[in-house]
């Protein structure tokens, strides 16, 4: 792609020859001739490799000696831009391998591809150009919007409700019972069967090995646009709000409510039944057992965030302060 075309593409100004052609996007240090890079601030420019790359996608304001450059506002938005453009996903062909298992009751809009050993269950609905990669199971009444992809291996029980161009990662389970067990004779545990289900919105994405339990009576709703990592637990009855983060290792009990616009970072806990404000923003491993947001939280226990430092700060000065008081005590004796 010629760099005049780029920075039409990605709506920057371009200096130096716009005739020059890129074709591959590439880090600092795997720079070549043929790439195009992408710099925050100028002095990135000393992690380049011995080679000069075609361009650099830098901040409007920085110029660089030797190197054409485009100036945008944000240099990392304009290049996820590019590596659409330069390094499209690949989407299989429309059809169905011969080893799947489609039922003569599912419907399957126009463009799907069903890859080998994967199956569609009875009533299910795919909209059009739907990719189910292989071995993933599809459940019985199960719908699924237009351009989503289902990678290998994940599992979709029944009647769960998918939108429009949600990506599912490999190994991800959706509608699961939920882990919900109550006290019987002799103290063993009596099993809650579950009858509700998953609805997933549009432009959801879901990581590897994350679940998702479906509803005991009624829905557990992630909303649109929510993007949750790998190996993340979603319990029963969770209201996740649009467009929501959650990273990787994340376990959110039954009934969380969770609003729109939060960020949850790595390895948080969350009791049941509470309720999340939106725009919070929870620190990675925070516990959060009560109610809280809007605000920047953190901790064992969820606290606001400049609260947790200070305690983080008076926790590891302990010992300092032990000795310091015993000091003070045999003097006054």
């Amino acid at each position: 792609m010629r760099l005049k075309d780029i920075a039409a593409l990605v709506g920057g100004v371009l200096t130096g020859g716009p005739e020059a052609e890129a074709t591959r996007c590439a880090s600092l240090g795997n720079a070549g001739p043929d790439s195009i890079v992408f710099m925050e601030d100028a002095k990135f420019i000393e992690q380049l490799g011995p080679r000069r790359p075609a361009a650099a996608i830098v901040p409007a304001t920085v110029r660089l000696d030797g190197i054409n450059t485009i100036g945008v506002k944000s240099p990392a938005a304009a290049f996820a831009i590019l590596l659409d453009a330069l390094h499209p996903t690949a989407r299989p062909p429309a059809g169905i391998h011969p080893s799947a298992a489609v039922h003569p009751d599912a419907k399957l809009g126009s463009g799907c591809h069903v890859g080998a050993h994967a199956r569609i269950g009875a009533e299910a609905r795919l909209g059009d150009n739907v990719a189910v990669h292989h071995s993933a199971s599809i459940g019985e009444n199960v719908q699924i919007g237009d351009g989503c992809v289902i990678h290998p291996n994940v599992t979709i029980y029944p009647n769960a409700v998918i939108g429009k161009r949600a990506i599912i990662h490999a190994g991800a389970v959706i509608g699961a019972d939920g882990f919900k067990y109550l006290v019987g004779e002799r103290g063993r545990r009596v099993k809650v069967n579950h009858i509700g289900r998953v609805r997933i919105g549009d432009d959801v994405e879901i990581g590897a090995n994350s679940c998702i339990d479906r509803a005991m009576l009624d829905e557990t709703v992630i909303g649109d646009g929510v993007k949750i990592d790998n190996l993340v637990q979603i319990g029963h009855n969770c209201v996740i709000g649009e467009h929501t983060v959650i990273a990787a290792g994340c376990g959110i009990a039954g009934s969380v409510v969770i609003g729109k616009y939060v960020t949850i970072g790595g390895l948080v806990g969350m009791a049941d039944h509470v309720t999340i404000a939106d725009n919070t923003f929870i620190a990675g491993k925070t516990g959060v057992t009560g109610d809280i947001g809007p605000g920047i939280f953190g901790g064992g226990y969820a606290m606001p965030i400049n609260e947790w430092r200070r305690a983080e700060v008076a926790y590891r000065r302990g010992a300092e302060t032990l000795r310091r008081l015993s000091a003070l005590e045999k003097k006054g004796d």
